[in-house]
């Protein structure tokens, strides 16, 4: 969630700018991964503390998940627990984007369906990567990096240049190139091309930053979902694979690849077929979050997005 202070947003691209260079440093010079972990748990505590508008969004969110209020002490357990994991996926963003990818690969305790990415791979069509902002995406370029495949990330750069600037170079690091995509004119033409050319290209799907997304029932209740991806896959031909990263509870890695869904048919029927892929999607994330909703990082009301409010009030 934005603030809607100037000042509070120059003292956050302050804090960023000299804390994740130190994070950076920490992350490569420590030899324990849960000694990290304790530092952030630590770190992210005292941020909370101060602003608890991001745990009372993460509540709400849990709560629709789990069908209780947000006031039930369930939901304010896993949403605590939320927080951790995501201060934990950035410790091992940082901890292991620094070490050979052979690291990350030990951690790895289970990848499913890799047989359909590598499938896409060598037929030389180009696929999407549909991911969710649930357990350790950015891991999955190491992953595919340590199985000969080249991944390129899609992301809308982060509001503060130091946040952007680190990860950058992470992802540079472990052989992940990333794509910025803002949602405005012709920005979607480099996928188009790195698709035709037969790339694996990795997208979000659980969040319509460009508010033009599709509305979709979601654990109940209706919310959207970008279209985006499935637009994409429709003018290229390129199928899409969801696909998830999450950790189990010994803090290590699995991954599961579904099988590849094809938006195709005449333009009068592409439509849909692009709304049973998503619901299709949707019900692979829900069934992934149910399992583990301790790992849906989404800070701001997912079914109540302030940003659509404000532009349904304009």
């Amino acid at each position: 969630m934005q603030s809607q202070s100037k000042l509070l947003d120059l003292a956050y691209a302050g804090i960023f700018e000299s804390l994740f260079p130190l994070f950076l440093l920490v992350a490569r010079s420590i030899a324990r991964r849960s000694r990290a972990f304790e530092i952030s748990d630590d770190i992210i505590g005292a941020f909370m503390a101060l602003r608890p508008k991001y745990l009372d969004a993460v509540k709400g969110n849990v709560a629709q998940v789990l069908g209780l209020s947000p006031s039930h002490p369930e939901v304010t357990r896993i949403a605590r627990t939320v927080i951790r994991h995501h201060a934990h996926a950035w410790v091992d963003l940082f901890y292991f984007g620094q070490r050979p990818p052979e690291e990350a690969m030990k951690n790895f305790t289970e990848v499913q369906g890799l047989e359909h990415a590598e499938r896409v791979v060598r037929e030389g069509r180009g696929g999407i990567l549909l991911t969710a902002h649930a357990g350790n995406f950015e891991l999955g370029g190491l992953l595919l990096r340590a199985k000969g495949m080249e991944l390129h990330i899609v992301y809308k750069p982060d509001r503060f240049e130091a946040v952007e600037r680190l990860r950058t170079r992470i992802r540079r690091q472990g052989g992940v190139v990333g794509v910025p995509v803002d949602g405005v004119g012709f920005s979607t033409l480099p996928l188009v091309k790195l698709l035709r050319e037969g790339h694996l290209v990795g997208m979000q799907g659980d969040r319509d930053f460009s508010l033009h997304g599709l509305r979709l029932p979601f654990f109940g209740r209706e919310t959207y979902f970008p279209r985006g991806p499935w637009e994409l896959a429709a003018m290229t031909g390129a199928p899409i694979l969801c696909s998830f990263f999450y950790m189990d509870e010994e803090a290590r890695f699995r991954a599961r690849f579904l099988e590849p869904i094809f938006i195709t048919g005449e333009r009068g029927m592409r439509q849909a077929a692009i709304e049973a892929g998503m619901r299709s999607y949707i019900r692979d994330l829900e069934a992934l979050i149910r399992e583990h909703p301790d790992q849906w990082y989404c800070f701001y009301p997912f079914w109540n997005d302030p940003l659509r409010n404000d532009l349904q009030t304009c």
